[in-house]
C-alpha cells in the first residue's frame, strides 16, 4: 500500500482520474436495467458520465492528497462529494446539448439554460445522490492511502 501511495503523490491526477472515473462508470452500468445495459444509448451514456468523473476527479485530484491542504477525512469527504458535483456541472450542459440535438430543438438561448439547469436537478434526483456519496467515500479512500 505504501508504493500505491507513492505513485498516487507522485501523479496524483491520473490517480484520483482513475479511481473516481471507474466506480462510477460501474454504478452507471448497473443502475440501468439488464435489457437496457448494453443497447441504444445507454453504453455511451455510462461511458460518458464515467468521463466526467474522471475528468472532475483530475481536476480536484491534487488537493486531495496533499495533507497540507487537506487535513481530515471530513475534508476529503467534503472534496469527494464536489469532485462529483464538479461531474454534474459538467455532464449537464453536454447532455443538453445531445437532447436538443437528437430530439428537441430549443427556442432560444435561455430554453437550453432551463434544460440544463433541469437535467442538473432531476439528474441529482435521480442519482447524482448517489454519485456524491460513492465520490465521498472515494475521497477518503484516495486521502487515505495517500496519507504516508
Amino acid at each position: 500500500m505504501n508504493a500505491f501511495g507513492l505513485i498516487m503523490r507522485k501523479r496524483p491526477r491520473i490517480a484520483a482520474a482513475l479511481l473516481f472515473g471507474t466506480p462510477i462508470m460501474a454504478v452507471t452500468h448497473f443502475a440501468w436495467t439488464r435489457d437496457t445495459r448494453t443497447s441504444g444509448w445507454a453504453p455511451a451514456l455510462t461511458f460518458a458520465v464515467g468521463v466526467v468523473h474522471a475528468l472532475a476527479g483530475a481536476i480536484t485530484g491534487k488537493r486531495l492528497v496533499d495533507m497540507e491542504r487537506t487535513k481530515t477525512y471530513f475534508g476529503a469527504s467534503v472534496l469527494g462529494a464536489v469532485t462529483s458535483l464538479i461531474a454534474q456541472v459538467l455532464f449537464a450542459p453536454v447532455f443538453s446539448l445531445w437532447v436538443f440535438a437528437t430530439n428537441a430543438r430549443p427556442e432560444s438561448t435561455s430554453s437550453f439554460l432551463a434544460m440544463t439547469v433541469l437535467i442538473t436537478l432531476f439528474s441529482f434526483l435521480a442519482i447524482g445522490w448517489a454519485f456524491l456519496l460513492i465520490s465521498a467515500a472515494i475521497g477518503c479512500v484516495l486521502y487515505r492511502l495517500a496519507k504516508p
